[in-house]
């Protein structure tokens, strides 16, 4: 079904290490993970450059650390991204991919919001081109913007749906200062009415999460809640180097929650979509390797590897929804 990740993508992802993996008013440079979902849904070697050409014009210069850094870099602090990034490379030459992600992985996702879950997303991508230079710098990427949203607690009061009805009710009325998703979420996790309901069930499921987010997603077709759909994919692609997948769980849905009270237009889960939607792989790919919208391209390379796992029609509306907006590329 999926393209192999072949020479091309992987030169150009090495290529695009000279960006940041931040530019403008604090967005995520998306490209590299544009590029391996581009070249998994089949994308020519010609299409990607031409992504590649359209993007990079708004990028800015990778930041570069101090030769005589001594310190260890401090996890949360943007400046430390230069100093992380090389400590990354030496620990992923001396220790190997596997390992550094298994140290490092549960001291990250306490801060998987961080960047508007761009973080994790990032890495899972680079996870997946084995590129050691790309894995560094989504590392870095993550630690430098690191940013807990509190500590965890569990609870038996109320199931994840009623938790959104309830974050909803709160939030309804909400006026928000202005600002992007991270902002957004900084602002909700210091409401009092966001800590009486921020504890996560303790029958959470993985499939309970896909349902809700997918819907969520679907209901609203809103920006925000389009992340909580690619990030739940991500961390299920990194779920291998995770020790504890229950408390990573845990860490993600407690940060979906803060998004989804963040979100001007969020709305409740909607009914599942009806069961005889026919998946049309071929032509939403090909119509995918078109594109330019980054958010598109990875929202579609999400949904339809998550239906593969959780065989929810509404992954495959929601890509139906999502392409039917680029009518005209």
């Amino acid at each position: 079904m999926y393209a192999p990740i072949h020479a091309e993508c992987l030169a150009l992802i090495e290529k695009g290490l000279q960006f940041d993996p931040i530019y403008g008013p604090e967005l995520s440079n998306h490209l590299p993970m544009a590029l391996v979902a581009l070249t998994r849904c089949g994308a020519s070697p010609h299409q990607l450059e031409h992504f590649y050409q359209r993007y990079t014009p708004q990028l800015q210069p990778i930041r570069r650390g101090s030769p005589t850094q001594e310190t260890a870099p401090e996890l949360g602090v943007r400046d430390s991204f230069a100093d992380f990034y090389p400590q990354f490379r030496q620990k992923i030459a001396t220790q190997g991919v596997a390992s550094v992600l298994q140290q490092w992985l549960p001291v990250l996702l306490p801060g998987l919001s961080c960047s508007a879950f761009h973080g994790l997303i990032r890495l899972s991508y680079a996870v997946e081109t084995g590129n050691a230079n790309e894995i560094a710098v989504s590392l870095a990427y993550w630690a430098s913007e690191y940013k807990a949203l509190g500590e965890l607690h569990f609870t038996d009061q109320y199931p994840a749906e009623t938790q959104l009805k309830q974050a909803d009710e709160h939030f309804r009325d909400y006026a928000f200062q202005p600002g992007i998703i991270v902002d957004r979420v900084s602002e909700v996790v210091h409401q009092s009415v966001y800590r009486s309901i921020a504890a996560v069930p303790y029958d959470l499921t993985e499939s309970e999460i896909a349902r809700l987010t997918i819907r969520a997603f679907l209901a609203s077709n809103d920006f925000t809640l389009l992340h909580g759909v690619t990030s739940f994919d991500a961390l299920l692609q990194l779920m291998p180097f995770v020790p504890d997948r229950r408390l990573a769980l845990a860490y993600y849905w407690q940060a979906y929650v803060a998004a989804f009270c963040s979100t001007p237009d969020r709305a409740l889960p909607s009914q599942s979509q009806p069961n005889d939607t026919v998946p049309d792989w071929i032509g939403w790919f090909n119509k995918v390797a078109t594109l330019s919208d980054d958010h598109s391209i990875k929202l579609t390379y999400s949904c339809s590897r998550l239906y593969q796992t959780f065989q929810f029609n509404d992954y495959l509306a929601a890509i139906q929804m999502r392409l039917a907006t680029h009518q005209e590329e």
